[in-house]
């Protein structure tokens, strides 16, 4: 059985999924996402970027693949685990 704070973060998740995630396909393949909007600086360089945090406990997004995302196509151009789940940077 799940540890009382393990349960606690799968039912914060699903709150999270069913409020704010939005439809996403990656690779053909259904899911929900939250946008994680950050500001890049990098000394005289500044602009912004679009991430996607992936809730999915079998997707394993990679460098490369395609996503559709509010109707748009990108490609996953970097990916690393935040607390436990995909996030993906997208151009």
């Amino acid at each position: 059985m799940a540890s009382p704070f393990a349960q606690l973060a799968a039912r914060m998740d699903a709150a999270t999924v069913t409020v704010m995630g939005e439809p996403v396909l990656i690779n053909g393949e259904p899911t929900r996402a939250i946008e994680s909007q950050f500001e890049a600086e990098m000394g005289p360089l500044a602009g912004e970027g679009l991430s996607l945090v992936v809730f999915s406990t079998t997707l394993k997004p990679r460098k490369g693949d395609e996503v559709v995302w509010q109707e748009k196509t990108y490609k996953v151009t970097r990916q690393k685990t935040f607390n436990g789940k995909p996030q993906i940077w997208l151009e």
